[in-house]
């Protein structure tokens, strides 16, 4: 990802409102140019046989990561360990440990909701969310604020139902 060059020749991350432009671009783009942009972004080729949809998921996961930081450090040690027993040879169980509550939302999730008309997207961090430049400790405080009315946040972003985006 090509970021903006800051006085020292270092480039920075492109500004959030220039990564949805990007990614919204990618669906114009003929299946060739996604994947010389996968191959730009991964610095690989895309998988055989990869089609559109997982090609511009992945670009867009790739410059989103760049902007805002991968997967956390734990996840990566833990994916890493798995490769390389998968490269031994050894058997992989990628549930070894204690497993998680699929409730419970990873930190980098978004939430998208839409209200009167207007699009909200919460960003769930390490220590609770972010929501219009400020951070919130839960989903409630964050649905009364949109709504002005006390709400359960989790119901109110889908998350009680399976609709959440």
């Amino acid at each position: 990802m090509r970021g903006v060059e800051t006085g020292g020749g270092a480039r920075s991350a492109p500004a959030p409102d220039m990564l949805d432009q990007r990614i919204a671009g990618l669906a114009g783009l003929p299946i060739g140019d996604l994947r010389a942009a996968w191959a730009e972004a991964w610095a690989a080729p895309p998988p055989k046989g990869a089609r559109r949809r997982l090609l511009m998921l992945g670009i867009a996961w790739k410059w989103q990561a760049e902007l805002e930081g991968g997967l956390p450090a734990q996840i990566e040690r833990r994916l890493t360990a798995l490769e390389t027993a998968f490269r031994r040879g050894e058997p992989v169980d990628a549930a070894v440990g204690k497993s998680r509550d699929a409730r419970r939302l990873m930190p980098g999730a978004r939430l998208i909701r839409v209200w009167k008309d207007q699009r909200h997207e919460v960003v769930v961090t390490e220590s609770g969310f972010r929501w219009s430049g400020r951070d919130w400790a839960s989903l409630s405080a964050i649905a009364r604020a949109i709504t002005g009315g006390r709400r359960d946040g989790p119901a109110f972003f889908g998350l009680r139902d399976g609709t959440a985006t």
